[in-house]
């Protein structure tokens, strides 16, 4: 690498604000994937298998080019949210699937509300007021997107009861994953071994469930490969790298931004119906985001330091 290339990515990663630039790129990225989900041809079970199968070589890769590879301690670390991750992405897939890409990415970014009651018991963590207004201003706007969702916008019930699983089962797998960073452990690590625990998961369900493994397209592998380099990758990369320099619940209310972009981009290609109200709840979703992250400083105030970090 030059010097002049060197200089820039010293200056980038001294920048106070660059935990939560990673963190809302890695928004963005997991914004991007309901859509190859909602183009492919093939169903859930086998959507799940290639995306597993597709992206755990890739992370594993990863994790040696700029983490600490596989260990037999890593991975006992990484069982339990391992299996919560697989989990959380057959019930996410199926979501997407069964409901609207609207309600189903806007019922996920619910998450908020639970770390805010939960973050402070675990990690200490504590909002200024002013950053919890913001946040419950966020979250209205949310509300307002996924109360409004217009009747022809493809949304179902069995798919949003499902979008309110995979929330939880993620919530879950969030809070342990930040408690495990926090602990030292290296993210892209972290991340592959996560993976390969989901493969218990998510590999045997969809041979099993899937009826249409062998008629996947070359154009579904394409979609494949972009949600693995995409979500996986720069996703799953940033979020957990930035995880432990982010206090979990400004990291969780940011992931309010993703339904906006999921929102736009299903309209945009889709067609999928918005309402002015659903317009409207955009706005102030991103409005009150952009004051979160303006009157943010380093990370929000805590009980307790993180001796661990």
């Amino acid at each position: 690498m030059s010097a002049d290339g060197a200089s820039l990515g010293a200056r980038i990663r001294s920048r106070d604000d660059i935990h939560v630039i990673a963190a809302l790129t890695a928004i963005t990225a997991w914004a991007i994937g309901p859509l190859f989900t909602k183009s492919m041809s093939v169903g859930t079970p086998s959507i799940v298998f290639y995306r597993i199968l597709i992206g755990t070589p890739i992370m594993i890769a990863m994790s040696y080019r700029f983490g600490d590879g596989l260990s037999v301690p890593l991975l006992k670390k990484a069982a339990l949210p391992g299996l919560l991750f697989g989990s959380s992405m057959l019930a996410g897939f199926a979501g997407i699937r069964m409901t609207s890409v609207a309600n189903a990415t806007l019922i996920g970014n619910m998450q908020p509300v639970l770390v805010i009651f939960l973050a402070p018991k675990l990690f200490g963590e504590r909002l200024r007021a002013r950053q919890l207004l913001f946040a419950v201003t966020a979250l209205g706007g949310v509300l307002t997107v996924v109360l409004a969702a217009a009747s022809t916008s493809g949304a179902h019930l069995s798919g949003d009861l499902m979008s309110v699983l995979n929330v939880l089962i993620w919530t879950a797998y969030f809070l342990i994953a930040k408690q495990r960073r926090l602990a030292g452990v290296d993210g892209w690590s972290f991340l592959a071994a996560a993976f390969c625990w989901s493969c218990l998961i998510v590999i045997p369900f969809g041979a099993i469930a899937s009826n249409d493994l062998g008629q996947v397209t070359a154009k579904d592998l394409l979609f494949v490969l972009c949600m693995a380099m995409g979500p996986g990758v720069i996703g799953h990369g940033l979020m957990t790298w930035s995880q432990s320099h982010l206090d979990v619940t400004l990291a969780s209310i940011l992931g309010l931004l993703g339904p906006v972009i999921s929102t736009t981009l299903a309209w945009l290609v889709f067609g999928e119906s918005l309402t002015v109200l659903q317009l409207l709840g955009g706005v102030i979703v991103i409005g009150a985001l952009s004051l979160l992250v303006k009157d943010q400083r380093g990370p929000a105030e805590s009980v307790v330091a993180h001796e661990t970090a």
